[in-house]
């Protein structure tokens, strides 16, 4: 049993088999009939702590441990996939523009940079309003918490 979202594609959420000696089974889809319970765990290596019944209500106890110790906070920042996929689609046609024709591109790319440090600012200042760190701003951005605090501290409300 697996659980995904289309917007984490790098995490797969499954329901762990617990071994009689407390360890996990190697892999999700290895199967043992010796297996006493389960354990929530994700592709990407992380692993609930708790451990639930070898029953199928266990297991469903797994999932929802999955969702909401895990996946949550990871949608959180995850944009969504639709989104990814459009924002991809005019970066390639963009692309196209500017070599066929860059005085177009230039305008385009003008009006985009305006709404788009705009955009960048609420985003900001919305994710610190909700509770996010300087840290994690910087992070989920690709620069250090320093250089986000100094970029966007005027438009944030202390």
């Amino acid at each position: 049993m697996t659980f995904k979202s289309i917007d984490l594609p790098d995490h797969e959420g499954y329901a762990a088999p617990v071994l009689p000696n407390g360890e996990l089974a190697p892999s999700a889809g290895v199967f043992t009939r010796t297996f006493v319970g389960y354990q929530a765990a994700c592709s990407c290596g992380w692993a609930d702590r708790r451990r639930y019944p070898a029953t199928p209500g266990g297991a469903k106890e797994v999932e929802y441990r999955w969702w909401s110790r895990h996946a949550t906070s990871l949608l959180a920042a995850a944009p969504p996939g639709e989104l990814v996929t459009r924002s991809d689609l005019l970066c390639e046609q963009i692309r196209k523009l500017v070599a066929e024709r860059p005085m177009a591109a230039l305008t385009l790319l003008s009006q985009v940079e305006n709404w788009q440090r705009v955009l960048l600012e609420q985003a900001v200042a919305g994710a610190r309003e909700t509770g996010a760190s300087w840290s994690e701003v910087g992070e989920v951005m690709g620069i250090s918490k320093q250089s986000a605090h100094e970029r966007f501290r005027a438009h944030v409300s202390q």
